[in-house]
């Protein structure tokens, strides 16, 4: 495939929609979701960066953000929930983002020559590194900001444990960005959450 069919295929993105098997107020693509992903991740960094003195590669990172779910244009949404619900569904469905990247997206999806890096940004894009810590915090932030965005919208039934989860998810993260937006977000969004649960 030539770049210009994979960019034009990357597009599908903003037609795959998050959360498809539940209602919602406020249907978010793919697309959107990465893109809200980066900017969370490019906060986050700058915060390490200006604030803790770490040393980030912000070309890497936002990378990462930006094609971390990429290969769901092959495999769709899968939900987290869904994901996580046991070590084996984890691994089944790792195994099955291994085959589909293999079998399908790196030979009819990615330009010729762009496999390796691209396996690194997709099959393990949250690796021990800064920038993918960063990344996995920001993919968990996200979340709770959409689930925060159906709960103000009076649906609260999935989604206030959405947001307890998520937020138990990262609370014990070693970045000091986290702790200051987790701050932040009690400040903010306690009461609403109390309400919902």
């Amino acid at each position: 495939m030539n770049v210009i069919q994979y960019l034009l295929k990357c597009r599908g993105l903003m037609n795959l929609k998050r959360y498809q098997n539940l209602f919602l107020f406020k249907q978010r693509s793919v697309a959107e979701h990465s893109w809200s992903v980066a900017k969370i991740a490019q906060g986050l960094a700058l915060i390490e960066r200006e604030k803790y003195g770490k040393e980030i590669d912000m070309g890497k990172l936002l990378e990462k953000a930006i094609s971390h779910d990429e290969i769901e244009i092959l495999t769709g949404d899968i939900l987290s929930l869904t994901k996580k619900r046991t070590k084996a569904m984890t691994r089944a469905v790792e195994g099955l983002e291994r085959q589909v990247f293999e079998e399908e997206y790196a030979q009819q999806f990615l330009p010729s020559g762009w496999k390796e890096h691209f396996r690194s940004l997709t099959l393990t894009a949250k690796d021990d590194s800064i920038e993918g810590e960063i990344l996995a915090v920001a993919d968990v932030i996200d979340t709770m900001f959409e689930a925060i965005e159906e709960i103000q919208l009076g649906n609260t039934e999935y989604f206030s444990g959405v947001v307890t989860s998520s937020y138990d998810k990262i609370a014990d993260s070693q970045l000091g960005s986290v702790q200051d937006i987790l701050d932040e977000f009690r400040t903010q969004y306690e009461s609403l959450i109390q309400k919902a649960c």
